[in-house]
């Protein structure tokens, strides 16, 4: 393809995948000299402009999203009438691809899979973003089994048009909506909850939930039908992974999961169980053998043999016996109820004793990176505190790993705009800019940062930067504005590339109005060129007239001579006197003035004495 390049940085280099509202390209981003996925809007898309602008804002606020199991966004662009997402590129396949090709997949990594959809959901649920689009077409799997969620934001600028109703038709992801958003209703997190549901039913079985032949009837069904069990499609299902789907997908919010967290960790304890249950694999190798088949689930275990009386008669006998023991115990039939105490925020050791306490036992189904809990604190439990439970209940606990550490990246040497980008792509902040002049290094470039790079920081530390301001302007004199008019500081300030700034006023007895009585730089004062000055400009009345008395004897001489004598002062510029005298007489005259300023004496047009005025 002929070479195009956006934003002056990304060059596209071919076209990998296409989709109902863009275009995905694999490009390279010169300034940061990495490949990059850059996703653009089709031609009928860019011309919705109330589109575009909400495409924009909710694209920006999923680029704040950082989390390995979500692609990054790293740029949202416009050249032209071409709109633009930069994001992550991910090298793998989409979840839709490997169903396609390999369903339904074995528990343990169908499992594995929402288990890492549930981690990237709930992160950005906690930043406040729905995805509102979760399908398999929308989630990524890399070459390394990492799962990434793709399109955070974007599916929230499309859903005034992901269900349209028209010709018997809906466009958008209908296979996976939930019900509130098949009626058109608010959506919230518990609606994500759902569409991973029917993601991890499609995973399990082959496919979706809910199937027909119009898009309108599988929207109906989502609203109206039962969820079809998927241990009838697919038996090596266990039952307690059926019931999480079944939980997540139920027709009212209200009833399904409140968090992915907590569907992430319904999920995990399944995880932790496979090896006990999920039995399945071995069924056929049980046959062939000949051995009993008594895994829970499992057609046969309804063939019961019939017991002997003999038999019936010894259980019988163990099972009163079992009775009276417990009963002699007074721990009742049933055991004793107990109350789980709050161990969230403990040290999972103390936790640990606590539980012991009330007769409960703690298990640990999961640690995790926290800001908000100490290494080794428990960051959740199942159940929670105060509820009623059995004597021996296990607690599920999730432990804290304490803060998670980031390598401070290297941002010294690029322009701070794109350090921001990758502080955040790390999770780091940006912190205090401190500027300052470099002979070498352009405007606007990192010339150093702290901490440094390569050093471990806990998720959103700030990190402090000095940019460069280019180099460094001349310094000039500060000039003597006082006694000027405005127009004349413009002039005086532009010749020595200074700025007239702010222009205030006020009463002066000093000034005449219209006077610059005020500067906040003192005259004299060595600046830096492009330096601001602010004045005061005199509103009056200015200072009172004075009289000064002129006494001086002209050089003796026969011929007649022109005396003058100007003034110059607060005022301007005048004539104050113009006579003709003999050689050697002595004049005295009186002159009025303003303030400070001058007299100065012309005989024959030629300066021979200057009075100050004070």
């Amino acid at each position: 393809m002929e070479s195009i390049i956006l934003g002056g940085r990304y060059e596209l280099l071919e076209i990998i995948g296409e989709g109902g509202m863009a275009k995905v390209y694999k490009a390279h981003c010169r300034i940061l000299d990495r490949i990059v996925a850059v996703k653009i809007l089709k031609e009928e898309f860019s011309r919705d402009k109330s589109f575009v602008e909400k495409f924009k804002t909710e694209a920006l606020s999923a680029a704040r999203i950082n989390h390995p199991n979500i692609v990054n966004i790293y740029d949202v662009g416009q050249e032209g009438d071409i709109y633009y997402i930069v994001m992550e590129l991910v090298e793998g396949r989409t979840l839709k691809e490997i169903i396609s090709n390999e369903a339904p997949l074995a528990v343990e990594r169908a499992v594995d899979i929402a288990i890492m959809i549930c981690d990237g959901v709930h992160h950005a649920h906690e930043k406040g973003i729905i995805h509102r689009d979760i399908k398999p077409h929308n989630i990524l799997i890399t070459d390394h089994g990492m799962v990434k969620v793709a399109d955070f934001g974007i599916a929230r600028a499309i859903s005034n048009a992901t269900i349209t109703y028209g010709n018997n038709n809906i466009v958008g992801s209908v296979h996976y909506i939930s019900p509130e958003q098949a009626r058109g209703e608010t959506v919230n997190r518990t609606s994500d909850i759902y569409s991973i549901g029917c993601v991890l039913y499609e995973m399990l079985t082959g496919r979706a939930p809910f199937n027909a032949d119009s898009a309108i009837t599988v929207a109906l069904k989502h609203i109206h039908d039962e969820v079809p069990s998927p241990r009838k499609l697919n038996p090596d299902v266990p039952v307690a992974l059926e019931n999480i789907i079944m939980k997540a997908m139920q027709k009212n919010p209200g009833q399904r999961f409140a968090s992915a967290q907590d569907m992430r960790n319904a999920l995990l304890s399944i995880n932790m169980q496979i090896p006990e249950e999920y039995k399945h694999k071995r069924r056929n190798e049980n046959r062939m053998a000949g051995a009993p088949i008594l895994f829970e689930g499992d057609e046969d275990v309804k063939k019961k043999k019939k017991l002997s009386p003999v038999g019936i008669a010894l259980i019988a006998i163990a099972l009163l016996g079992l009775l009276s023991g417990v009963l002699l115990s007074g721990g009742g039939l049933f055991g004793k109820e107990v109350v789980v105490p709050n161990v969230e925020g403990m040290d999972f050791k103390q936790a640990d004793t606590e539980l012991t306490k009330v007769g409960l036992v703690m298990t640990v189904i999961g640690r995790e990176y926290s800001s908000e809990f100490e290494k080794d604190e428990v960051i959740s439990q199942d159940p929670g505190k105060n509820r009623k439970v059995k004597e021996g209940r296990k607690v599920e606990v999730v432990i804290s790993k304490g803060s998670e550490l980031i390598t401070v990246p290297n941002i010294t040497g690029i322009d701070i705009k794109d350090a921001v980008i990758q502080l955040g792509n790390v999770g780091l902040n940006m912190g205090k800019i401190d500027p300052a002049y470099d002979e070498e290094k352009p405007e606007g470039m990192v010339i150093s940062q702290d901490p440094d790079r390569g050093t471990k920081q806990e998720a959103g530390t700030s990190i402090n930067v000095v940019v460069s301001q280019g180099k460094q302007p001349d310094r000039v004199s500060m000039p003597d504005l006082k006694g000027l008019t405005i127009d004349k500081a413009r002039t005086v300030l532009g010749d020595k590339k200074l700025v007239l700034g702010e222009i205030k006023r006020e009463e002066s007895t000093v000034y005449v109005a219209d006077q610059i009585a005020k500067q906040d730089t003192e005259p004299g004062v060595m600046v830096e060129e492009g330096t601001t000055v602010n004045v005061v400009l005199s509103t009056g009345p200015g200072p009172q007239v004075k009289t000064k008395v002129l006494q001086f004897k002209l050089p003796s001489d026969d011929n007649i001579m022109n005396v003058k004598i100007i003034v110059n002062d607060l005022h301007g510029e005048r004539q104050s006197y113009n006579q003709s005298h003999q050689g050697g007489d002595i004049i005295y005259t009186s002159i009025n003035y303003y303030g400070t300023g001058t007299a100065e004496v012309f005989i024959n047009d030629k300066s021979v004495k200057v009075y100050k005025l004070n």
